[in-house]
């Protein structure tokens, strides 16, 4: 359920994650929340301080050096695969080809690349599942709800 602040819809009013309440507060000067733009700030400036190390000089992380710029996106072909499937349960009334033909080549082109990403990188697809693993389960621990 969204929660409804000055009009402004914000995901962060669904009480999940960390103080929610902190993030979801909106400035009553330029009518944004602040909070919530330094925590993308400070998060995107990480993620260009490990993009820089990974990649752009010697390696600063040993073997968690990864592109960051490609082996996520081969993330979101595996994700593709269920939304297919389902798709083809689902989707009675469409014609054989838009589904089953159609989906059934989709996840073939996921599932290449997701073996292309695996053959290129190597050992480097291991260290960005590993981070990601971790990422996924913080994202679990904060995902129930609470009441503030």
């Amino acid at each position: 359920m969204l929660g409804c602040t000055r009009g402004i819809y914000s995901i962060s009013a669904r009480n999940q994650g960390p103080r929610p309440f902190m993030y979801k507060q909106i400035d009553n000067a330029t009518n944004m929340p602040t909070n919530s733009a330094v925590l993308g700030l400070l998060l995107s400036a990480f993620w260009l301080v490990y993009f820089y190390g990974a990649n752009l000089t010697k390696p600063w992380f040993g073997f968690f050096c990864f592109d960051p710029s490609e082996l996520p996106i081969v993330t979101i072909y595996a994700l593709y695969i269920p939304i297919f499937v389902v798709f083809m349960k689902k989707e009675a009334d469409l014609s054989v080809f838009k589904r089953y033909v159609m989906p059934s080549l989709a996840i073939f082109g996921s599932l290449f690349m997701m073996f292309a990403a695996c053959f290129s990188h190597g050992m480097a697809v291991v260290a960005y599942l590993v981070i990601f693993g971790v990422i996924m389960l913080g994202g679990a621990f904060f995902s129930r709800e609470r009441e503030f």
